[in-house]
């Protein structure tokens, strides 16, 4: 077990210092982690119960509610491209759909707007 935290922990590393690639696509992170994409999939799925991608969104996200909760940046645009999203709109929809609210309002909600 602590081998496979250490490993997520590696994993989850590799997304943080990647996070404004918009390309960070399995074989971006499979390359990042020494794997070959077949095995990243498996590992990342039987640790995490997501898929990679599934796992970088959650990730991209979290660490957008923290930069608007923090006022990072103060726009939606701004956060969504440090975070990767080139489609602002999908930016939107999959906050909205992660956490129930547009990420305009967290803005509002925390004084930055």
């Amino acid at each position: 077990m602590p081998s496979e935290n250490k490993w997520l922990a590696r994993l989850s590393q590799a997304i943080q210092e990647n996070i404004a690639d918009g390309g960070l696509d399995n074989a971006a992170l499979a390359a990042h982690m020494g794997f070959s994409e077949r095995h990243l999939f498996r590992r990342v799925k039987q640790l995490s119960g997501l898929s990679p991608q599934q796992f970088v969104r959650q990730h991209r996200l979290q660490r957008a509610r923290q930069y608007l909760e923090d006022g990072a940046y103060r726009t939606v645009k701004e956060t969504a491209a440090a975070v990767g999203y080139i489609s602002i709109s999908y930016f939107i929809s999959q906050f909205e759909q992660e956490f129930g609210k547009r990420p305009l309002e967290v803005l509002r909600e925390w004084g930055w707007r």
